[in-house]
Order: structure tokens, then sequence, then C-alpha cells
């Protein structure tokens, strides 16, 4: 699903939102993170982009393609209002590794939004896209989104299985017969979020060393 591309913006850590990060262990009791991203996730994004595999890369873009580093740039460094950017992270070999980039940007008029989701190849099916999205709705109702929408291959059906269990309404693109329009319209009140724990200011004290001064804002 190939995100409309948003116009630059400029990153301010005051605007992190920190009440947006989770922690789980998943089936395999291995720990993850989902945690808006950072600026300094770029190289890490990276990585996980060259791991997919061909179809998976096509699935997410449309097409084979290979991102340049100001694309790379662009997309770790969001505002968090009309651009926001979920990762969901776990440790391999003591070192912090993206699992999953789960996305929206705001449409003009401010009433919906485009979204994209990738999960890398091996986490696949194991419940970390349903995850994402989830975050990503209730995000998107906080903030007073009314809709967010998304085009999906209709050759991917782990991904339209995965829109349909999120509540998703699913319909033939009219101009493109390989596209399906996934498309759900958001709840009107806001969804309660857990206030930031201790350890979450501490581990955005290492990850970004002014962070813990915006959190008190």
């Amino acid at each position: 699903m190939p995100l409309s591309q948003p116009p630059a913006l400029l990153y301010q850590i005051h605007h992190y939102p920190a009440t947006l990060i989770e922690t789980r262990v998943d089936r395999r009791a291995c720990p993850l993170t989902m945690r808006p991203i950072l600026p300094q996730d770029a190289k890490l994004l990276e990585r996980m982009l060259d791991g997919l595999a061909p179809e998976t890369r096509r699935n997410r873009f449309h097409g084979a393609i290979r991102l340049s580093s100001d694309r790379l740039l662009q997309m770790s460094h969001v505002d968090y209002r009309r651009h926001l950017a979920m990762v969901v992270t776990t440790e391999v070999d003591g070192a912090e590794q993206l699992i999953a980039d789960a996305r929206y940007v705001v449409e003009p008029g401010d009433e919906g939004a485009e979204f994209a989701l990738v999960v890398a190849d091996g986490w696949q099916c194991q419940g970390v896209g349903a995850w994402a999205m989830q975050s990503l709705q209730r995000a998107a109702t906080n903030v007073g989104l009314q809709w967010l929408h998304g085009d999906v291959l209709n050759g991917n059906p782990p991904m339209l299985s995965l829109m349909k269990r999120c509540g998703f309404a699913l319909s033939q693109d009219s101009k493109d017969k390989q596209v399906v329009r996934a498309q759900r319209r958001l709840g009107a009140q806001g969804v309660p979020i857990r206030a930031v724990r201790y350890g979450f200011r501490s581990w955005l004290r290492r990850a970004w060393p002014a962070s813990h001064q915006a959190l008190a804002r």
C-alpha cells in the first residue's frame, strides 16, 4: 500500500506522543515495544526494509523500489500530528531491531488519513500487524480523525484478511483491478490510553536525552 508522500515536516521533540508507547510479550515469550518513530530510527528502518522479501516489498510499496536516503529520513522525521508513524521493535543479540512500521498521513480537510503497514517477513502472522493497526486507529480517533483508508493489492490475502479483522470495509478500486480499497470509519469518542510509566520515561531519556523535559509539558 503506497502511502502518499507527505510534505517535508519539521520534527519537534516536544510533540513526541509518549502515551502511545506500549509493551507486550508475544506468543514466543519475546518482549516487544511499540512506540512512535524517532529521527535516529532511519538506519533501523532502512535495515528492516532492505531485509524484506521482494513480494513483501511489492505489497508495501506496490513496486520493488529501493528508498533513497532522503525518503528514509523523511519517514523517520515526522511531526506526530499530520504524519504519525508507529514502529514495533524487539531486541536481537543486544541490539534494537525494527519488525513493523505502521503510519498515517492526514489528508487535506483534516477528516481522514491514508495509512500504510509493513511487517518483517519473520514476524508476519504473529499478531504484530493487528497490534500496530489497533494502535494506529486509537491514535487517529483520539486526534479527531473520522476515517482511515489505504490501498491493498488484491494479491495480498493476509493483508486483506487483517483488514477485515480490524473492521475495515473492502471495495474494488474503480480504476485499478489490482487494488482493493480498505476503509474504516472511526469512533466519535476518544479511546483511553495509559499514562506513561516511569520505565518508559527512562527509555526516552536514553533514546533522546532532551525528551524527558518534553514529557513534563
